[in-house]
């Protein structure tokens, strides 16, 4: 699967890429990218703790936790929309990476869009620290594709992820205010670097970010900007 087909499931869901390593880095900070390395996510075992790509079992509370609290309850329920992809007509520029996401002005030149699929996401959380889902991806040549994943809170932290039949996903978190959650990574090779917004309101759902594929140079502009607005149905 390529990265950037992979990157539609998983957007579409905490918001999906190609491989996870058991160790890879990920980015937090502004969406100008200046922000400090975050840390290595390491998939190893703490003592008395689940990896953090473990997903049938919930993480044990720590009280690091609490400040995190319902965090993805507003999720909870069925949500149906569209994610989109679009890309600059020139390619990368000398822009840099945006400051501010602006999904309204990639709609139109020197923006187009690269292609775009329908999305049914259900949430469920199990606790105030622990959420499940299931997306259902469907595109316009009629291919269907369901992935599961989980939200949760772990020593912490936020982490997204997203297990397919051959992939599995890491993203980790911050909160912006009561109703946004800021998700990023940065894998070199393959290189998949990430930033998104996740804003949840009772009754919309959307998700706006950027990403870097295929060699890109990370300097310069993102290759992709991603789009996605859903309504809640039930």
């Amino acid at each position: 699967m390529s990265p950037l087909k992979s990157a539609l499931t998983f957007l579409s869901l905490c918001l999906s890429l190609s491989q996870f390593s058991a160790c890879e880095k990920v980015t937090g900070g502004e969406a100008d990218g200046s922000g400090k390395q975050s840390e290595t996510v390491q998939d190893k075992k703490k003592a008395g703790q689940v990896s953090i790509t473990e997903m049938k079992t919930a993480p044990k509370e720590s009280p690091g936790d609490k400040k995190h609290a319902n965090v993805f309850k507003l999720l909870d329920g069925t949500w149906k929309g569209e994610f989109k992809i679009y890309v600059h007509e020139s390619g990368q520029t000398n822009t840099g990476r945006p400051k501010k996401l602006t999904p309204e002005a990639w709609t139109k030149a020197p923006y187009k869009l690269q292609s775009s699929l329908k999305v049914m996401q259900v949430y469920k959380s199990e606790s105030p620290y622990f959420q499940r889902v299931t997306v259902t991806d469907m595109y316009a040549n009629g291919k269907t594709v369901v992935a599961h994943g989980i939200n949760k809170v772990q020593d912490g932290k936020l982490y997204c992820v997203v297990k397919k039949p051959d992939d599995m996903v890491v993203h980790d978190g911050t909160t912006e205010g009561k109703d946004t959650i800021i998700w990023s990574r940065n894998r070199a090779k393959p290189q998949a670097i990430e930033y998104f917004r996740e804003k949840v309101t009772k009754s919309e759902y959307t998700i706006y970010g950027w990403g870097y594929y295929g060699g890109a140079d990370p300097k310069k502009s993102p290759t992709h900007y991603f789009s996605a607005v859903y309504k809640r149905v039930k």
